[in-house]
C-alpha cells in the first residue's frame, strides 16, 4: 500500500512537470526573477546589522573618491538600492506568475475535458459523471495552487537559505551550527509525518468525490426527486455524505496537520530561545556585536521562513498531489482507437451492413451474453426493423454498428470491410441516430439541429425543421430558431425534442440511419406527418428501426425478431404474419387487439 501511494505521489509530480514543460521559457524567466528577489532579501539582514553597529558608533567612516561619509549614510543608500531592485523584481514576478498559472489552469481543464470526450461509451456508463468532473475541477485548482504557492513562491526562497547559512557561519559558526541542527530536526519531523498526511489526503479526496458524484446525480434527476417527494430524503443523504463522512475525513487530516504544525513551531521557539541566551553571553564577553546579533536573527528568520511556509502549506501539497493523482487515474483511461492500425481503403461508405455470428456481453461470463450468435446481411438502402420485448438487445445491436462497443465474438462488416479497420470518425459521420432518449444541449434550437453538421446554413436548418414538422412549434417561440431549449432540452416537450432530433438526422443526410422508437412520443396527427418525413429520409439509406409499435415497421424490407439474444424469426411483415403461432404474429395480433 505504501509503495502504491509513493507511485501515485511520483505520478502527481510527473503530471505537474508535464504541464510546466510548454511554459518552460516563462518558468526560466520566473526563476531568474525569483532568484534576484531572493538575493535582495538575503542582503537585508546583513545591511540591518551593519546599520545597528553604525548607529552604536562601532563602525569607522567610509571614504569614496574625495568624499568621507558616515557608514550610516552608505548603508542606508545600499539598503534603499537593494529594496528598489527587490520590489521591482517582485512586481515582475507577480505579473508573470499570475499569467502562467492562469494558463496552466486552462490547460488542465481543456485537456481533461478533451480526454473525456475520447473515452468509450462504456467508460461514461460505468462512472458517475459528477464525480469525474469534480476530480478534474479540483485537480486544476490544486495544480494552480501548487505551482503558484510552492514552485514559484516557495522554492526560490530555498536559494536564500544557502546564502543565509553561508553568511551565518561567517558571523558566528557555533550559532550557525545550532541553527542548522534545528533545521534538520524540523525537516525530519516533516518527513516522518508526511506518509500519514498523504494517506488521509487520498481518503478525504475519495470521500469528497463520491459525495459530489451523488449530489450531481440528485440534481440531474430533480424531476424524479420532486415526483417522489424525496427532497427531504436527498437532503439527509447530502448531509450524511458531506457533513458526516467527508467532514470526519477532513477532521482526521486536520488533527495530524495541526500536530505537525505545533511540533515545528515548538522547535523554532526553542531554537530562538537558545540562540538568544547564548548571544547575550557572547555579547557580554565582547565576542559578538549588537549589529551581528541583529543580522544573525535576521538570517535565522530567513532560514526558518521557507520551512514555516512549507509546514503551513504541507497540507496543500498533500491535497494537491492526491487530487491530481485521482484525476489522472481517470484521464489515463485508454481512448477509443479512432485511427485503426490497419485502415480499410475505400471511397465512401455505401451502407452495406453484415453481422457474422456476433456475440456481445457487457461483462461477466458467456452465459451473460446480451447478443448470442447474431447473423444477418443488409444491402445498402434497405430498411431493417428490430422487434422484440424490452431488454433483448435491440439497442445494443445498433450501438455495435456505431462501434460504441466491440463484439465479444464474431465479426461486423461495413461495405465488406471489418468494422475495426474503418476510421472511427469516418464511420460515425456516415451514421445518424434518432435515440429514444433525446440528447439536446443548452443552446438554441438552430444549433441543436445543426449539431453534427456544423457548417449547415440557416436555410438548410429551416428546411430540415420543416421536413420534420418541427417548424410548427419553433415559429411559435418568441426567438424562433434562436430560442434556448434549456439544459438537456428541459424547456421542450418530449414530442418537440423528438422532432428536433429527427430534423438533425434529416440535415445530416447519412448513409446509415438508426431510428430508436422515432415516433413513440408523438400524438396521432404528428406521427402521421413524421412517418411521411421519415419515409423520405429513409430513401437510399440503410435504416435500422427499433419499434414496439409494429405498425411502424410493416414496410421494412426485413424484420428481425429478437428473443433472448438470438434472432428468433426473420423476414418481411407478410412472411412473418403467415407463420402459425409465430412470435411476430403473436406480438402483432396483441397490438391490434385480436388476442
Amino acid at each position: 500500500m505504501r509503495k502504491e501511494k509513493k507511485v501515485k505521489y511520483q505520478k502527481g509530480f510527473v503530471t505537474i512537470a508535464r504541464y510546466l514543460v510548454p511554459h518552460k521559457r516563462a518558468l526560466i524567466i520566473l526563476a531568474g526573477v525569483s532568484v534576484a528577489s531572493a538575493i535582495g532579501n538575503a542582503a537585508t539582514p546583513y545591511l540591518g546589522g551593519k546599520l545597528f553597529d553604525a548607529l552604536l558608533g562601532n563602525a569607522a567612516p567610509i571614504s569614496f573618491l574625495s568624499f568621507r561619509l558616515s557608514p550610516f549614510v552608505w548603508i542606508i543608500g545600499i539598503w534603499l538600492f537593494a529594496r528598489l531592485i527587490t520590489d521591482s523584481t517582485e512586481r515582475e514576478k507577480n505579473i508573470r506568475q499570475e499569467r502562467m498559472t492562469a494558463l496552466l489552469h486552462a490547460d488542465y481543464i481543456v485537456n481533461g475535458f478533451s480526454r473525456l470526450l475520447t473515452f468509450p461509451i462504456a467508460f461514461h456508463k460505468k462512472r458517475k459523471i459528477g464525480e469525474v468532473l469534480q476530480r478534474i475541477e479540483r485537480a486544476s485548482n490544486w495544480l494552480d495552487q501548487i505551482v503558484n504557492r510552492i514552485l514559484i513562491d516557495l522554492l526560490p526562497q530555498f536559494f536564500s537559505i544557502f546564502i543565509a547559512i553561508a553568511v551565518a557561519f561567517t558571523i558566528k559558526p557555533i550559532l550557525a551550527a545550532l541553527l542548522t541542527v534545528a533545521v534538520l530536526v524540523y525537516t525530519l519531523i516533516l518527513i516522518r509525518v508526511a506518509p500519514a498526511l498523504s494517506r488521509l489526503s487520498h481518503t478525504m479526496h475519495r470521500v469528497y468525490s463520491r459525495a459530489h458524484g451523488d449530489a450531481y446525480d440528485t440534481v440531474m434527476n430533480v424531476h424524479a426527486v420532486k415526483q417522489a417527494t424525496a427532497e427531504r430524503y436527498e437532503q439527509k443523504k447530502l448531509y450524511r455524505n458531506f457533513n458526516l463522512r467527508a467532514a470526519r475525513a477532513w477532521d482526521e487530516y486536520i488533527l495530524i496537520g495541526t500536530q505537525l504544525n505545533f511540533s515545528q513551531r515548538l522547535i523554532i521557539t526553542l531554537t530562538q530561545f537558545l540562540l538568544f541566551v547564548y548571544s547575550v553571553y557572547l555579547i557580554r564577553g565582547g565576542a559578538l556585536t549588537i549589529g551581528e546579533l541583529v543580522a544573525f536573527n535576521g538570517y535565522a528568520a530567513l532560514l526558518f521562513g521557507p520551512f514555516v511556509t512549507l509546514g503551513r502549506n504541507w497540507d496543500l501539497i498533500q491535497n494537491g498531489i492526491a487530487a491530481i493523482a485521482r484525476a489522472e487515474e481517470v484521464l489515463r483511461t485508454e481512448p477509443e482507437p479512432y485511427i485503426p492500425q490497419k485502415s480499410a481503403a475505400f471511397a465512401d461508405i455505401q451502407g452495406e451492413v453484415e453481422f457474422r455470428n456476433v456475440r456481445f456481453r457487457y461483462g461477466g461470463r458467456a452465459k451473460d451474453n446480451v447478443l448470442n450468435g447474431i447473423s444477418f446481411f443488409a444491402r445498402p438502402g434497405k430498411s431493417i426493423a428490430l422487434v422484440g420485448e424490452s431488454g433483448v438487445g435491440k439497442t445494443t445491436l445498433t450501438e455495435l454498428i456505431s462501434r460504441y462497443y466491440r463484439p465479444s465474438a464474431g465479426k461486423i462488416f461495413i461495405d465488406g470491410h471489418p468494422l475495426e479497420t474503418i476510421n472511427l470518425l469516418r464511420l460515425r459521420s456516415a451514421i445518424a441516430v434518432v435515440p429514444q432518449e433525446i440528447l439536446l444541449f443548452n443552446d438554441s434550437v438552430k444549433n441543436n439541429i445543426r449539431y453534427g453538421k456544423f457548417g449547415a446554413t440557416d436555410e438548410e436548418v429551416m428546411d430540415a425543421a420543416r421536413a420534420a414538422h418541427a417548424d410548427e412549434f419553433i415559429e411559435r417561440f418568441g426567438r424562433t430558431y434562436n430560442q434556448i431549449v434549456g439544459e438537456r432540452g428541459i424547456r421542450l416537450s418530449t414530442g418537440q425534442k423528438q422532432r428536433i432530433a429527427i430534423a438533425r438526422a434529416i440535415l445530416r443526410n447519412p448513409k446509415i440511419l438508426i431510428l430508436d422508437e422515432p415516433t413513440s412520443a408523438l400524438d396521432a396527427r404528428s406521427e402521421k406527418f413524421i412517418s411521411e418525413s421519415l419515409e423520405k429520409l429513409m430513401q437510399g439509406k440503410t435504416t435500422f428501426i427499433i419499434a414496439h409499435r409494429l405498425s411502424t415497421v410493416r414496410k421494412a424490407d426485413m424484420i428481425l425478431v429478437l428473443e433472448k439474444g438470438v434472432i428468433a424469426e426473420q423476414g418481411t411483415h407478410q412472411d412473418l404474419i403467415k407463420i402459425p403461432d409465430g412470435k411476430y404474429r403473436r406480438l402483432y395480433e396483441m397490438q391490434i387487439g385480436l388476442k
